[in-house]
């Protein structure tokens, strides 16, 4: 769900749970990350702490230096997916479910990543980025929910449209006539940024937004 905020866009953290498998809402166990998967490796390289939260959050994301008020701390990243692959793959249409779906889901299973559709970023035009796959996702899976308007929450979520080093390969490759890659020239890309100064050892947590707990 995206709402455009000055030059860039807010995204809210999004999910639904309507996978069939958890129809009494009970709390999907969370796979042990490992310490040498890219979600842990990361943060190390953006000076986080990936730690025990408080208050039975589970693991947590902390500064490990101090963080200025707008500075950029990360990107959430992961597998970009369909509202069709969403559907199949978290939701539980199985009609929709396809060898490629089939595929996904076993490997997960086989490294022993969760499949609960709770990383879940909606970012428009049926497009969603999927951090849940450790191997693949950002130390920014790891922020924990704060309420807006506190100090606890002091971060943010933005969406920005980023110039693809594929552009001037499609364009040149269309004005030759020849087939141009697909690649979005545009592609949108989520970062965390800073509301406020954050000092070290302080946990990381932003906004989920209404229809994380709505749905």
């Amino acid at each position: 769900m995206c709402r455009q905020h000055n030059s860039s866009t807010i995204v809210e953290a999004f999910t639904a749970k309507l996978n069939t498998n958890n129809k009494n809402n009970q709390p999907t166990p969370r796979p042990i990350i490992p310490s040498d998967s890219f979600a842990h490796l990361s943060a190390i390289k953006d000076g986080i702490d990936i730690l025990p939260a408080p208050n039975g959050k589970g693991m947590g994301a902390f500064a490990a230096t101090f963080v200025a008020k707008g500075s950029t701390l990360g990107q959430y990243t992961g597998e970009n997916l369909t509202r069709r692959q969403i559907e199949a793959r978290y939701w539980g249409f199985s009609k929709k479910a396809n060898k490629h779906d089939r595929k996904w889901r076993n490997s997960r299973k086989r490294r022993n990543q969760g499949m609960s559709g709770d990383y879940l970023f909606d970012m428009g035009d049926d497009i969603f980025i999927d951090g849940e796959d450790a191997d693949v996702s950002s130390w920014c899976r790891f922020a924990n929910h704060s309420s807006p308007g506190i100090m606890a929450c002091n971060i943010e979520a933005r969406a920005r449209r980023r110039q693809s080093p594929m552009a001037k390969i499609i364009s040149g490759a269309e004005k030759k006539g020849k087939d141009a890659p697909t690649e979005d020239d545009k592609a949108c890309h989520l970062y965390f940024v800073a509301l406020r100064d954050i000092e070290a050892g302080t946990e990381i947590c932003y906004d989920y937004g209404v229809e994380y707990w709505d749905t």
